[in-house]
């Protein structure tokens, strides 16, 4: 095996390799998200909760198949509400199945 010979490299080359890795997420919008959230009628009906923002997709997780379906389809008022309420709101919905949230409950 080869070994490297350019010597040890600088801690800041190891940093930026190791967040390069890291899914880059919206923590400042999520905690918005999350704040409005028990205000917003649809999303309460389905159970769903906010997990996190990536770019403009909002995304939420639910208990069930049947609350997914519910989620998916009260969606455009979720999205309108946060709208409203928010400058720069998630212009999108993905949603999760999560059946152990509702075990935590």
């Amino acid at each position: 095996m080869a070994r490297d010979r350019s010597g040890p490299r600088p801690l800041s080359w190891s940093l930026e390799q190791v967040a390069s890795r890291v899914k880059r997420v919206d923590l400042v919008g999520l905690a918005a998200v999350s704040e409005l959230w028990p205000t917003i009628e649809a999303a309460r009906r389905s159970e769903a909760r906010p997990v996190k923002v990536v770019g403009a997709e909002l995304v939420v997780a639910v208990p069930s198949g049947a609350h997914a379906t519910r989620a998916r389809r009260d969606a455009p008022a979720i999205l309108a509400a946060l709208a409203l309420a928010l400058s720069s709101a998630p212009t999108s919905l993905r949603v999760t199945v999560h059946p152990e949230d509702a075990a935590r409950r």
